[in-house]
């Protein structure tokens, strides 16, 4: 192993047990938040002992039986104040004054009930307040933990980012010499989807300039596979060292439709979506619907969207985003709006695809005649502090349409709605489909939609690489 590749591992051997320690310290910390959150009802005995003290002592001291009933027959009172206070226990309420077992001889009967029905109000409305904090501090306690493991899983992929990893041979960088390309440094890596990306240190020999296009042309045909370069590299590779990355070339590409309308009383739709395209060759496909509709649903689904968005454009995995969306809207549901997650990531090297729902409705795929649905059993996010959510993949192929829609476009019998809405269709656009899919719903609903509806469709195509090779000067 060269000097420079030893220096480079100890490098990751200590960022990888740093950030193992970071981990540690945020389970630690979720961990103590966790032994002062547990659920408090506060109907303990010693709890109502200390009310009863507290609200009997002026009102029996004010009382001219008190030496009798305190002093004389005082085990016969405390008898009766206990079993007051276990039917308290038991039920959570005051028995009524009608109940006239509970303490039948106190001459001041009324008064004390009333006093106790006011202590009892003040008691559960301190057990909610107190409850609410330790749902927040659970909320909080899930993020840390959430944090830990992502922290972990990140220092575990430090040495090894994805699948197999290997260091070229010399006799390609005298290969790429001869092509005006001076290489310091190139591995190749294997990425857990299966698909090649490779990595470069270089310069140009001479003072020539080649673009990074004419550069994965020439790798391209060294390796033996069909590479292009990656979107965060620089354009040009010129006379200084600089890093580039090159991935395969995907073997899919994708269109896409979008059609939408809000519901008839509303003028903002309470729908948001959006479409990722990230470097590392995939398309994502996000559908959030926020509870009800207009300007407040519109704003909380918005608000997952653009979560989900910087979330999974920083790398997180797409569990991981949507568990940590969920906790922070447990911590902000005091107004009870809750949205649904809808996550679909086509895998463009090798055609694979997730589904990942939270509350979502029913997912299509369409291929030919033949339809195939992909549904969810679990809440939106926000209604429970740990979250739920289905995922299940699916393959593939040209010519086949991923169809995501919103609860306003499908009910009962969603498949068949489907398949009897494009059947109709004259063309087979990504485009037309979303809106022939629409229009059918609109119909249905006589164009009076009683819920907002959305419709976003993607369609597979085989990309044809050697024309596109071709298309590089």
């Amino acid at each position: 192993m060269r000097r420079d590749h030893v220096i480079e591992w100890k490098m990751q051997k200590e960022v990888k047990r740093r950030l193992c320690g970071i981990a540690g310290a945020f389970e630690r910390l979720s961990g103590s938040i966790n032994d002062f959150a547990a659920p408090w009802t506060g109907m303990e005995q010693t709890q109502l002992e200390k009310m009863f003290d507290e609200i009997s002592m002026p009102i029996c001291t004010a009382c001219s039986e008190c030496g009798r009933c305190w002093g004389e027959f005082s085990e016969h009172s405390h008898a009766q104040t206990e079993q007051l206070l276990s039917a308290i226990q038991q039920t959570g309420v005051l028995p009524g004054e009608e109940e006239e077992e509970y303490l039948p001889g106190c001459k001041r009967r009324s008064e004390l009930f009333e006093q106790l029905e006011r202590g009892l109000l003040q008691l559960r409305q301190g057990i909610v307040w107190r409850n609410r904090i330790n749902e927040s501090r659970n909320a909080v306690a899930d993020q840390l933990t959430e944090m830990a493991r992502i922290v972990e899983e990140f220092a575990g992929n430090l040495e090894q980012q994805g699948g197999k990893v290997w260091e070229v041979p010399r006799s390609i960088y005298t290969r790429l010499w001869f092509k005006q390309i001076c290489a310091r440094k190139m591995l190749l890596l294997e990425k857990n989807d299966g698909s090649l990306e490779l990595h470069l240190t270089a310069r140009c020999r001479r003072g020539h300039c080649m673009t990074t296009r004419e550069a994965a042309m020439i790798l391209s045909c060294i390796v033996g596979e069909s590479l292009v370069p990656g979107e965060a590299s620089r354009h040009v590779i010129g006379k200084d060292y600089s890093d580039y990355v090159f991935r395969e070339d995907a073997n899919f590409e994708v269109t896409t439709g979008v059609a939408r309308a809000a519901r008839v009383d509303s003028r903002v739709s309470g729908d948001n979506f959006s479409f990722l395209y990230p470097e590392s060759g995939e398309v994502i496909m996000l559908l959030s619907d926020g509870m009800g509709s207009g300007e407040a649903a519109c704003r909380e689904s918005e608000r997952v969207i653009e979560l989900l968005e910087q979330f999974l454009e920083a790398g997180f995995k797409e569990e991981s985003a949507m568990r940590l969306i969920n906790s922070m809207l447990v911590l902000r549901t005091e107004n009870n709006m809750f949205s649904t997650m809808d996550i679909t990531v086509l895998h463009l090297a090798t055609g694979m695809c997730d589904f990942m729902k939270a509350g979502a409705a029913a997912t299509f795929i369409l291929r030919g005649d033949w339809m195939e649905s992909i549904s969810s059993t679990t809440l939106p996010a926000g209604m429970l502090s740990c979250v739920s959510y289905d995922m299940k993949q699916k393959k593939l192929y040209e010519g086949d349409y991923v169809i995501m829609v919103s609860d306003g476009i499908v009910e009962s019998d969603g498949q068949e709605f489907i398949t009897r809405a494009i059947s109709g269709a004259e063309s087979k656009s990504p485009q037309e489909v979303a809106n022939v899919i629409l229009e059918a719903a609109m119909q249905r609903e006589n164009y009076q939609p009683r819920d907002d509806m959305t419709v976003l469709v993607a369609g597979l195509t085989k990309r044809n690489k050697q024309q596109d090779r071709e298309k590089i000067p």
